[in-house]
């Protein structure tokens, strides 16, 4: 498991390979030569390392946050190719009677992002599985953002809040728990199938895709 079996370390947040601890993350996300998506380095996997450690970058974008005039946007990115790609425009399809903030934003990018990475990656690399050896087809799959807000709340937080009954320790609902909920929902979801879903916080100028993806999204006209 990426995390290492260390105990206090949250099993869904990721952790590199210690082989490339010195490195800078940008380092040790690289980019797949056949499919062109992005993956996390293993020193113990040389053959099509994509298909182990697949990464979505997510990000969400709210120009005007906190004010009347707020928009915002999702960007999600699997690789570099459009179609592994995601600009949305936050409306209120997408998140009805809530008000536009970057919290939420960033959010709905981690939901829709996930939901990106586990499907398209099950459905390419179905056949590509099925010849590897028991030990080597676990699921993993990593959700890279660098808002610490979310990483921190839906690896950390958010088991506090549950045997609270989604209440903080001071008896409050927290702050978007409607977000977080459907995000740890969908964690679980996944993980009844036996799919690995881990997050990994990430610097800002290595989000620079999804970053640009949400940045046009919240810039695009709402049509209602």
């Amino acid at each position: 498991m990426p995390h290492y079996n260390d105990p206090n370390v949250s099993p869904r947040l990721f952790r590199f390979c210690p082989k490339f601890d010195a490195d800078p993350v940008a380092a040790r996300v690289d980019r797949c030569h056949n499919c062109d998506r992005f993956f996390g380095r293993c020193c113990h996997h040389a053959d099509e390392l994509c298909h182990y450690y697949p990464f979505v970058f997510v990000d969400g974008a709210c120009p005007n946050n906190g004010t009347p005039y707020a928009r915002s946007g999702i960007g999600c990115a699997l690789g570099i190719n459009e179609n592994d790609q995601l600009s949305l425009p936050v409306d209120d399809k997408m998140d009805p009677g809530a008000p536009r903030t970057n919290q939420r934003a960033e959010l709905l990018a981690a939901i829709h992002g996930l939901e990106m990475v586990v499907e398209k990656k099950l459905q390419y690399h179905a056949g590509i599985r099925a010849h590897l050896p028991s030990a080597e087809k676990e699921k993993v799959y990593v959700v890279a953002a660098d808002s610490d807000y979310v990483v921190q709340g839906i690896t950390d937080w958010v088991f506090q809040w549950k045997v609270n009954g989604w209440r903080t320790s001071k008896g409050v609902r927290p702050k978007n728990a409607d977000l977080f909920k459907r995000l740890d929902d969908a964690v679980e979801g996944y993980e009844r199938q036996g799919v690995t879903v881990q997050f990994l916080h990430v610097p800002r100028e290595v989000n620079h895709v999804a970053d640009a993806l949400a940045s046009r999204a919240a810039a695009l006209p709402l049509h209602f």
